[in-house]
């Protein structure tokens, strides 16, 4: 189910198309990623790598963002 959770938010994220809104979904979907880091043991060698790539995407995602705001 949280492996679900931070897919789900992940998703909306990279769909969102209201800056305001994305700055929120963004910071949900981090959240929900360092949550899930937290397990460690609990968590696949598959998955981390998943959310590593997730985080970087959204490292850009937000990089993007911060432009647009200008």
């Amino acid at each position: 189910m949280f492996e679900n959770n931070w897919r789900a938010l992940y998703k909306a994220a990279v769909l969102e198309i209201d800056p305001v809104k994305l700055e929120l979904r963004v910071k949900a979907v981090e959240d929900a990623i360092r949550a899930r880091q937290s397990l460690d043991g609990q968590v696949s060698v598959e998955e981390r790598a998943a959310m590593r790539e997730a985080l970087d995407s959204l490292g850009v995602l937000k990089i993007e963002w911060k432009q647009y705001k200008k």
